[in-house]
This record gives C-alpha cells, structure tokens and sequence, in this order.
C-alpha cells in the first residue's frame, strides 16, 4: 500500500472516531438512512444509533425517526424528509443548535431553558429562517415551490425570509422576523417579499397535528384524545380572537401595499407534503365569529382526525401545478373544474406574483382568492 494512501486512510479514521456526537435516535418506525461526514454511503439508522455534527437524515415514505439531542431536545423527522444537523444546543457553552431542512417535514419540541437569552434552536431551509426558544412547533418545506410553512403548538417562533444561500443563513436574518406564537400558522415562499401575518388554521387540523407527532398519513387518532385536545384548541381560538378583537383584526385577508406583507384567510388548512395553504371561502355562511374564522366546507377537500388534508374527489394536490386532475386516464369535465376553481384560491403560491396596484385591490378587495392577491394574468 503507497504512502499516500495508508496517510489518507489514518486520517479519515481518525476524523470519524472524533465525529462529534450531537444526537441519537430514540424512535424509529418504517425505514431511515443516514451519511455521515468522511463516509460515502449511507447506512440505516437504527434506535440508539449516535449521530454526528454535518450527519444527513434521511426518511422513506411512510416512515418516522425522532432525533433526541444532548439538551434533550427532540427532533421528530416525518415521512420523505431530510435534515443536516449542523449543531446541538448545549447549554454550558452557550452554543444554538442548527438544523438544515432540506425537504419534507420536522416536529421539534424544545426544551424551555433558554441559552443566555437566544435561540435554543435555529433552523433553515432555503426561504425560510426560524429562531427558537422553547417550544412545540412543526416546518414544512417543499424545495420543488420553495414554500416553508410553520404551525406553533407552544410558545413562539421567530419566522423570517431567507434573502441569502442556506448556508450563508445566519441568526442575523432574524432581526426583521415575524413572531409566531401558539395557534398560528404562517408561510414564506420565494412569491412572498415577508413571512405572512400569523392566522389560525381549522381548529379541526390544528388539533390532529398535534396529536399526530409521528406527522404520517396513517397515523391513527383514538377518539377520545381527539375530542380532549379539540377542547383545548377551541379554547385557545378563543383567547387568541379575543386579543384580534382588541387589535381590529378581520378573518379575512388583508394586504399592505406599503411593506408587502399579507395576511391570508384565517381558517384554512395546509397541505403537508407542498406546504401549500387552502383557504375556506370567505362568505358570511361560513364565518365563525367566537373564533374570527372562515369553516372550510368539504368542497375544498376534507381533514382526517391525524390533520391530514385530503382534496376533492378526483384532484390532487402538485407542488408546482396546484390541484390536478389525479388520474390523466380518466379525465372528465367535472374534475377539471374542480381544479381550475381551487386553483383561483392558491395560483399565487405556485406562480410568480405580479405586484398588486392600488387599483387591482380597489377592484379584489372583496374577493378571497390567491389569484386577485397576486393579478396573475
């Protein structure tokens, strides 16, 4: 064996057996991998596999990992996702854990002692930037739209748009973030100049994501646990329409044309794998006036008990495309006007926008449609 090698082969060993150890997996189901720094395959992650700083994740369909860090912050990893840990907080040095969402979804409960009053944990993905101090929230990111969404189950969440490469996002992008507390929801996507304004989703999905950590399609939802924590969410709709009561805050969607900020239609739901919001239709039928939101009706597709969205009878949901008919082979008219109407709703986050004028809003004030936000043509 040459020289060269044999002092090539010393290195790379010793670099991994000084791999720092941030993590390790505490809950697997389904199937997982995960690529070390030094090493050029993955290998399957297994309960109690250790995992290292710069270490990528990745999940399979219908599989979960949860990820619990030396802080004993958890890091729950849902189905086709992936992350690189860059970081684990810890608490005597001070330091911020860093996680890089590269797509899918992650859930993170984080532990309420704060570190010298900063962040515990900051994540990315490439439109979004999020500090965290202690608290249950859960991201979604779609890198075919770009869109990162974020729900709040406890606490709050520091929310900016990533204006540099992911790996150039820093802590600095936070000055000019978007707090997201407890009950809301809000998004960013390369269309959208800011975070959205905080709204309420259905209080039907709020309450099956949060039972449903494991964030899979199949999980299922004892009926119980689901009508005590609906009672819960309910409550906190409540007190959060009572704070927008005082501060003059409408239901319906508001625009700036100043700053460019948007605040979508309160009580719609979010798709879990395009990260895409659809709205409820804002008609006085449909408003909920204890919890200033808009009921999404079955027309619009339907929530499961584990806060997964299901559209219509014969559409599907496209990251790129918007709602589509599901099978091309039997396309009827029917279908394809079901499409074409969610599509006026979300257009504008699959699309690139054109800057709104005073007379475009004057004209959709209105009118609760993505399509009239954004003046597509």
């Amino acid at each position: 064996m040459k020289l060269p090698t044999v002092i090539f082969l010393t290195l790379l060993l010793c670099t991994n057996s000084y791999a720092k150890v941030i993590g390790t997996i505490t809950k697997l189901k389904g199937q997982a991998s995960i690529l070390e720094i030094g090493h050029r395959e993955a290998s399957n992650l297994q309960i109690g596999s250790k995992v290292s700083k710069d270490a990528s994740i990745l999940t399979m369909e219908k599989s979960f990992v949860q990820i619990t860090l030396q802080d004993k912050t958890t890091i729950n990893l849902g189905p086709k996702s992936k992350i690189i840990l860059d970081q684990s907080p810890v608490d005597n040095l001070g330091e911020v854990g860093i996680v890089n969402l590269m797509m899918g979804k992650i859930r993170s409960e984080v532990t309420h002692k704060q570190v010298r009053g900063k962040e515990k944990l900051f994540i990315k993905t490439r439109t979004a930037a999020l500090g965290v101090r202690g608290t249950d929230f859960q991201t979604i990111y779609n890198p075919e739209n770009k869109i990162t969404s974020l729900i709040t189950f406890d606490g709050k969440v520091a929310m900016a748009k990533a204006e540099t490469p992911i790996e150039k996002i820093s802590t600095n992008d936070l000055k000019e973030a978007t707090l997201v507390e407890k009950g809301r929801f809000s998004t960013v996507s390369e269309n959208l100049q800011h975070v959205t304004e905080p709204v309420k989703i259905s209080p039907v999905q709020y309450t099956g994501l949060k039972i449903n950590k494991e964030m899979t399609e199949d999980k299922k939802v004892d009926k119980k646990e689901f009508e005590q924590v609906h009672k819960e969410t309910i409550a906190i709709y409540q007190e959060i329409s009572k704070e927008e009561t005082k501060e003059g805050k409408t239901a319906a969607r508001k625009f700036d044309v100043d700053d460019q900020t948007y605040r979508p239609t309160a009580g719609g739901v979010v798709d879990l794998n395009t990260g895409i919001y659809v709205p409820p239709t804002m008609e006085e039928k449909n408003f909920n006036k204890k919890l200033n939101i808009y009921e999404i009706k079955d027309e619009k597709g339907t929530i499961s008990a584990n806060g997964t969205y299901v559209p219509p009878a014969g559409v599907v949901l496209d990251a790129k495309k918007g709602f589509v008919v599901a099978d091309s082979t039997k396309t009827n008219s029917q279908s394809l006007e079901v499409a074409k109407d969610l599509n006026q709703e979300i257009s504008g986050q699959i699309n690139k926008p054109k800057k709104p004028s005073l007379e475009d809003l004057e004209k959709t004030q209105d009118v609760d449609s993505y399509d009239k936000y954004y003046h597509i043509e």
